[in-house]
């Protein structure tokens, strides 16, 4: 009797969390591939890069040409194509399964909820490159399908990071309007509605495959609290004045200095007085071992301006565009997080908290 099953046939159930997290039906090779980069990031996160950080530590001048850290380094950057890219990667998953996608869709949504702009030219920065190794990227009309599953167990994909970055911005502060920039597939969007049960919460992003993904699976309960709009973050076309408070998440390193520049403007037009913004994202790590690896993470996930970010002067910055009381702290998305030593790889998650004048 043969060995070899039907890879056209349906696999076995999966676990709960990974069929929540990607979404998207894998045939028997499929999911087999996918379990196998899963696992082989989870070993590179891991066990590979706490030896990496123990040798490079105790050798920091030799660090880039240890073995261990070729190794990391060529496993970061292939393992990350081999999650999106080929026959069994995200992109052709979800290529496959483009009529179940697009036929789930509801056909109405209610009026408010979803606003797209046609006329709409992304930025040039934004289309020069398939960031993150993301065929196609977001612009892609299965891109927000493709980048969903994506962050699924990525070094962004913690569970309930937007919760805890949502809930510790807003706090018991009461606000009334919020506005998430680059809102992405509407998780971060969500999260602030949940934390500020009071306020109406707008979420804008380029891509309209995100703002789309996003107005469709917002809960019923949340309709008439949340929006979704087609729109570029430095030039939104949104009233003055009207928030209380602005934030993004994992937004300004997609950005050029310039374009960083034109959005912390953009924000302090849209906020009212004494509103505020908090954006969550990265900067360099002051490890010189972290640093290293974030480097080369800029070069090997296809993160051009990753890099930019962490040179702006973000107070003199935000105090030209009328900012006062810039606070920037790092951001634990996960419990044990900030470990010294840390346990694995991760992005150097920090808050950026500022007050218009």
């Amino acid at each position: 009797m043969s060995m070899h099953r039907d890879p056209a046939a349906p696999i076995a159930p999966r676990d709960k969390r990974e069929e929540a997290a990607t979404r998207l039906p894998m045939d028997v090779d499929t999911a087999a591939h996918q379990r196998f980069v899963a696992a082989a990031r989870r070993y590179w996160r891991g066990p590979l890069f706490r030896a990496l950080h123990a040798q490079a530590s105790a050798a920091p001048d030799a660090g880039r040409e240890l073995v261990t850290h070729r190794y990391f380094a060529w496993l970061e950057r292939h393992l990350q194509r081999m999650k999106y890219s080929g026959p069994h990667g995200l992109v052709a998953i979800a290529e496959r399964d483009r009529e179940t996608l697009t036929r789930s869709a509801p056909k109405a949504l209610p009026p408010g909820l979803l606003t797209l702009d046609p006329a709409l030219v992304p930025p040039m920065y934004y289309t020069a490159c398939d960031i993150h190794q993301q065929p196609g990227g977001l612009l892609a009309d299965l891109g927000a399908h493709v980048y969903r599953a994506g962050v699924s167990g990525g070094v962004v994909g913690a569970e309930a990071l937007h919760e805890r970055f949502a809930v510790r911005v807003v706090g018991s502060r009461s606000v009334e309007r919020i506005l998430d920039l680059g809102c992405g597939f509407g998780r971060s969007t969500l999260a602030f509605a949940r934390a500020a049960p009071q306020a109406h919460v707008d979420g804008i992003d380029v891509a309209a495959s995100c703002v789309t993904l996003a107005a469709r699976e917002t809960p019923p309960a949340l309709h008439d609290r949340v929006a979704f709009r087609q729109a570029e973050a430095t030039t939104s076309g949104l009233p003055s004045g009207a928030y209380d408070l602005v934030t993004s998440t994992m937004l300004l390193h997609e950005m050029p200095e310039a374009a960083v520049r034109a959005l912390v403007a953009e924000t302090a037009r849209l906020l009212r007085p004494g509103g505020r913004v908090a954006h969550l994202d990265f900067l360099p790590p002051a490890d010189p071992v972290l640093r290293l690896l974030f480097e080369g993470h800029a070069r090997r996930n296809n993160e051009p301006y990753l890099l930019d970010h962490g040179r702006i002067d973000i107070d003199r910055t935000y105090a030209d565009a009328g900012f006062t009381r810039v606070d920037v702290t790092p951001f634990d998305e996960e419990d044990g997080a900030l470990d010294v030593p840390p346990r694995a790889w991760r992005l150097p998650w920090h808050m950026i908290v500022a007050q218009k004048s």
